[in-house]
């Protein structure tokens, strides 16, 4: 059962854990000019270098980048699925679609353009684009678009959980759900300024650009917890059983604990801290400003 504090006791707590230093980084990767999103898959760290154009690859066990693909012009988008790496651009029309494990380009799609969040679940890939206020679904047996699905007026971030695809509506103040059956959405929930969605095992944790996490039951659309986090919050990552999120705006990451639905430290990780990733038992987290990926220990 989560147990909710009032506002006035999470307050205070993030206020508290505000003056925490920050865990000594196992390792600071130079990824290129500004790395963007990170995702574990396919027994490597992948990011992208929005400026020089390329989907980067790290390995673990070294903590060195062993390849850089080019990719568009400005890839940001990243998932994985149907043994593929799936990057979408911010600029173009397209997506590309990556073998992992020889980095050779398998297809290029159109998706429509300002695409964001990029997601795989239901057998398919997901991808917002701001420009029309859609989220489309694409087919990897065809590398093609199966559908296109008005989803408000600005996607944003796009998850697939609880059996339906979630889309977090920016500019409307909503967290759509999706059925994956009919490609249409069935449900709205009110979260002023939803940027990104993380699932748990029960719900979702939604960052917003009102510098807060809001926990959402994906039953009800009930709102369980507004956590206050630092300023412009995006894409985090369960570390450890903990939440880790990503404040872009001030260069920090509040680490939340769920059993009490409150903030346990913020520390300073790096300029532009944009994504976390879990890989390895350890957190990578997107440093993009100065173009690094942070390898950080979660704390015991």
């Amino acid at each position: 059962m989560v147990r909710m504090l009032s506002a006035a006791t999470l307050s205070a707590v993030a206020l508290v854990a505000s003056a925490s230093a920050a865990p000594e980084p196992v390792a600071k990767i130079k990824v290129g000019i500004s790395s963007g999103l990170v995702l574990s898959a396919a027994g490597s760290v992948w990011t992208s270098d929005l400026i020089a154009a390329r989907v980067v690859r790290i390995d673990p066990a070294s903590n060195a980048v062993v390849r850089r693909i080019k990719a568009g012009q400005k890839p940001f988008g990243l998932a994985y699925g149907a043994k593929s790496l799936w990057a979408s651009d911010r600029n173009l029309n397209r997506l590309t679609r990556i073998n992992p494990r020889t980095g050779k380009v398998q297809a290029r799609i159109k998706i429509g353009f300002s695409s964001y969040g990029l997601a795989f679940g239901a057998g398919s890939v997901w991808v917002t684009s701001e420009s029309d206020g859609t989220v489309r679904r694409i087919n990897p047996k065809r590398n093609r678009v199966a559908a296109k699905i008005r989803a408000g007026s600005q996607p944003n971030g796009v998850v697939y959980a609880f059996g339906a695809i979630w889309v977090a509506d920016l500019g409307g103040g909503r967290v759509l759900k999706v059925d994956v059956r009919r490609n249409k959405v069935i449900a709205r929930f009110d979260v002023p300024k939803a940027d990104w969605i993380t699932p748990s095992a029960d719900a979702l944790w939604v960052s917003t650009e009102g510098d807060e996490v809001v926990q959402l039951d994906p039953a009800t659309g009930a709102i369980v917890a507004r956590i206050p986090v630092g300023k412009n919050p995006l894409a985090s990552a369960w570390i450890g059983g903990e939440l880790w999120v990503p404040n872009i705006d001030d260069g920090t990451i509040s680490v939340i604990d769920p059993l009490v639905n409150a903030v346990r430290t913020t520390f300073s990780a790096g300029q532009g801290t944009l994504a976390v990733a879990e890989a390895a038992g350890d957190a990578w987290v997107s440093s993009s400003n100065e173009g690094e990926i942070w390898r950080l220990h979660a704390a015991p």
